[in-house]
């Protein structure tokens, strides 16, 4: 009886291990998922929990917009943001996609002009993880168990890609067009798959250095791609030599749970990390160079070390959105400061 007890408690604090960050952050705590900077050099956020919806910071007046359900957005819990080729900016959700159309929306403010698309208007699923417009103007959702569903919007044309495609795993997190032509596909317990285009399927890559959970792909200005392995650090692949390399704490990266990638105008490559403790400073954020790795941590000005998406403004500055705030890099100090205030006084 002992025995059952003490498995009974052993499971029920392992539960709370996993349900309560869960918890906190759809009742409390806003995370920030995705991050872009848009044509005109304005920045827009991509949040989950406490119904914050999405942020657009204006470049021009330095100040910030809050869009949430009630402005037309399609949920509150957006999970990454794309902008088309017109201009428009899409958002992803559990309960689709939503469109906004910046140039409908006039100086009086008449309207923000969201548009939401789900199965009723053609979408193949309404459980979007990830968005991606190649160069000939289709749309690729990455659904959330479903694959993949490319959407051509002159012929209206919708084509699914599963695993019986392909594809390692129909949970898709991440997509990349190269300079090649190339759509890469990062999943969640998958790999990486590639398209080939001249057999309508996709095909597995294959490495050592590529883990199951790929959160985030990125082809730098040298024309490497770099792969983020939530699990098992960074993997670089250069398409000249066919090679693949891998990085991890052992080369100086502050952390082997990588949760995104990004690459500034100097052609430094950064890397966030969530440790799975906002203080545990085994996390963070990264830059490297071409050479080493450069970490941030509290004495830095980062307080919150669960880094899931990094952009760059017009200035050049970084900033870094956390499980519990945004931050922005003051080079004058050499620290970040904490934006997350500034949230609050949003519209």
């Amino acid at each position: 009886m002992k025995k059952y007890y003490l498995l009974l408690q052993i499971c029920t604090f392992l539960l709370l291990i996993f349900i309560s960050p869960c918890y906190a952050q759809r009742n409390g705590n806003i995370m920030f998922h995705g991050a872009i900077k848009d044509k005109a050099g304005n920045l827009w956020f991509a949040t989950t929990g406490a119904d914050a919806g999405v942020y657009h910071y204006d470049a021009a007046t330095k100040g910030f917009t809050n869009f949430t359900k009630r402005d037309g957005l399609c949920d509150n819990n957006i999970g990454s943001i794309m902008e088309d080729r017109e201009g428009n900016l899409w958002f992803n959700s559990e309960n689709g996609v939503c469109r906004y159309d910046a140039r409908r929306n006039d100086s009086a403010g008449n309207g923000n002009y969201f548009t939401t698309f789900t199965t009723k208007e053609g979408l193949c699923q309404h459980d979007i993880n990830v968005l991606l417009e190649d160069r000939s103007g289709n749309f690729w959702f990455g659904t959330n168990g479903w694959g993949i569903c490319r959407y051509d919007p002159r012929t209206s044309a919708t084509t699914g890609f599963t695993k019986e495609e392909g594809l390692g795993s129909n949970f898709v997190q991440c997509m990349l067009q190269d300079k090649a032509g190339n759509i890469w596909a990062g999943e969640r317990a998958g790999g990486v798959s590639r398209f080939d285009s001249s057999s309508g399927r996709f095909t597995k890559v294959s490495s050592d250095c590529l883990s199951s959970q790929i959160m985030g792909i990125l082809e730098d200005k040298k024309g490497n791609i770099w792969f983020a392995n939530l699990y098992d650090g960074l993997c670089r692949y250069e398409p000249a030599s066919g090679k693949f390399t891998h990085l991890t704490e052992a080369d100086g990266l502050c952390h082997n749970f990588v949760t995104c990638i990004y690459e500034d105008k100097k052609g430094n490559i950064w890397f966030g990390s969530d440790a799975g403790n906002w203080k545990t400073e085994g996390g963070g954020l990264c830059c490297y160079d071409g050479k080493t790795f450069t970490r941030f941590t509290a004495k830095d000005g980062l307080t919150n070390f669960n880094v899931w998406t990094i952009v760059e403004d017009n200035d050049g500055i970084i900033w870094a959105g956390t499980k519990g705030g945004l931050y922005r890099y003051h080079s004058p100090s050499g620290k970040f400061i904490d934006y997350t205030f500034k949230l609050k006084s949003s519209n």
